[in-house]
């Protein structure tokens, strides 16, 4: 029965393109990946009260990568709340975002179904995708089942027009940093919480997001001192006041000053862009803590869930570029950090879960663990299992980009990234920076290439159902926000630059 097994494994070793060798063997395989069927119709839940009417406070830092955190393993003090509330509750260490875009990537946090399915892209001109009114978002469940809601964001790509708005009492844009965006979040938590003074009034759901982290970076100055080298003399611009005395009013002129000054082959202009996401990063803190202590100060602590987490990641040369065009690790893997009250008494653990996790697996977390009924199309699946130290079928991670049509799908410690012109895959165990792709492995590569196709195909059957609406013209503060972050096309304006620059 060895020799057996040694020749099966020597087989598919050969299949992948790998050394045969009998300790590889069962890791090399792709275990099952079971792709949702498509619904036969789409119903939401009926309305009911929850079972556990916990609070519920989210946070997004749009463009925060996990590996800039303490809990994560770096070694600066960017994040000691984001640390402490990891040490209070539980932290994901492979939570995979589904694209490396603000849009997509949220409305799948929303609606635990993937960026193929519900169809919102980010804003790229005059009309986009905006949600199906078919498919319901996190808000409207927690509406429906009398939960108070009220959302503070960056707007831009978070717009309400995308249909983000819906299921919100309240829905604020705001184009101000992280100060701003967390001293109005306080004011909201101040609100909903004077309803609960009444112990008949009912739970809350707060949604915050903040760009803060999103290039380009400017983090106040104090925050600049305690991690740039004051001695830099390249000509990055990381002052908010330098920078507009430098490109004026115009939100497009001042990122494109920024990147103007990064010499992608100077070490100090690398050193310093990575300084001045770190001190963002360490200012959104912060203001995090300011949320978590007013939720303290109120008494609220006790009976409020917090998720802390990231739409993507961002890229500083690892694979040749900047910014979050592409799908691999480092714009995929996302910070997810979750506090739940009274964990213990629950049966829920604490620290770390090394399982593969994605963002859509949130929205059904959420409302098990508040005692709500989830609908039954969604795409992820309850993350409670594991928090109470279950183990489950593994999960597959899909992701796109469909502004460049590339796709990407991670199962059993492999990746596939299917780009227009361009197939890469890579083996995570041995190679998780994604360093060195395959030239062989043509058997796992045909199993995920098919995998794929599955998902495309059940995605157009879905859109039968629930096809994505049109949202209207962008209004003018939308636009220069969006231009402001280099999202909106201005073939004028130059790109982030790449190593080759």
């Amino acid at each position: 029965m060895r020799a057996r097994a040694l020749l099966a494994c020597a087989a598919l070793s050969l299949a992948c393109g790998e050394p045969a060798g009998f300790s590889s063997c069962f890791r090399r395989g792709v275990p099952p990946i079971e792709v949702p069927p498509v619904p036969a119709r789409l119903e939401a839940p009926r309305p009911q009260s929850p079972r556990t009417p916990l609070h519920l406070v989210l946070v997004s830092i749009d463009t925060l990568r996990a590996d800039r955190l303490g809990v994560y393993g770096h070694d600066r003090a960017t994040s000691p709340r984001i640390d402490r509330l990891a040490a209070e509750g539980v932290f994901f260490e492979s939570a995979y975002s589904h694209a490396p875009k603000t849009a997509p990537s949220h409305m799948s946090l929303m609606t635990g179904v993937h960026p193929d399915v519900h169809g919102v892209v980010n804003f790229a001109g005059r009309v986009d995708a905006r949600l199906s009114p078919r498919i319901q978002t996190l808000a409207e469940i927690l509406r429906s089942a009398g939960y108070r809601t009220a959302a503070v964001t960056g707007g831009g790509n978070v717009h309400r027009d995308l249909g983000f708005g819906r299921g919100f009492e309240t829905y604020e844009h705001s184009d101000g940093d992280a100060a701003a965006i967390f001293g109005r979040a306080l004011e909201q938590l101040d609100a909903l919480a004077a309803t609960r003074a009444d112990a008949a009034q009912p739970p809350f759901f707060l949604f915050v997001h903040t760009f803060q982290v999103h290039d380009p970076y400017l983090p106040p100055p104090a925050y600049r001192a305690l991690f740039a080298d004051p001695g830099y003399a390249g000509r990055i611009v990381g002052d908010a006041e330098r920078l507009r005395a430098l490109a004026g009013s115009d939100w497009r002129a001042r990122h494109r000053a920024f990147w103007a000054g990064v010499d992608a082959r100077s070490p100090a202009d690398l050193r310093h862009l990575h300084d001045l996401y770190d001190a963002c990063i360490r200012f959104t803190d912060d203001e995090l803590g300011r949320l978590l202590d007013r939720i303290d100060a109120l008494g609220l602590a006790g009976e409020t869930l917090v998720v802390v987490l990231s739409d993507h990641g961002e890229e500083f040369l690892e694979h040749g570029r900047f910014g979050h065009d592409a799908l691999f690790d480092e714009l995929l893997r996302v910070p997810l950090v979750v506090r739940v009250p009274d964990a213990e008494r629950r049966g829920l653990r604490r620290g770390r879960v090394h399982e593969v996790v994605r963002l859509v697996d949130v929205l059904p977390t959420l409302l098990d663990l508040v005692g709500l009924p989830a609908p039954d199309h969604l795409e992820g699946r309850t993350l409670v299992p594991l928090l109470q130290g279950g183990e489950e079928a593994p999960r597959f991670v899909f992701a796109q980009n469909r502004e460049t049509g590339s796709d990407a799908l991670v199962a059993g410690g492999w990746k596939l990234v299917a780009e227009r012109w361009n197939e890469l895959l890579f083996d995570l165990a041995r190679d998780p920076a994604e360093r060195s792709p395959l030239a062989g492995g043509d058997a796992v590569r045909e199993r995920l290439r098919a995998t794929l196709e599955e998902l495309h195909a059940r995605s157009l059957r879905w859109h039968a159902l629930a096809p994505p609406g049109r949202a209207g013209p962008l209004d003018a503060s939308t636009r220069q926000r969006l231009e402001a972050l280099g999202y909106l096309g201005d073939e004028s304006a130059p790109a982030r630059p790449s190593r080759s620059r």
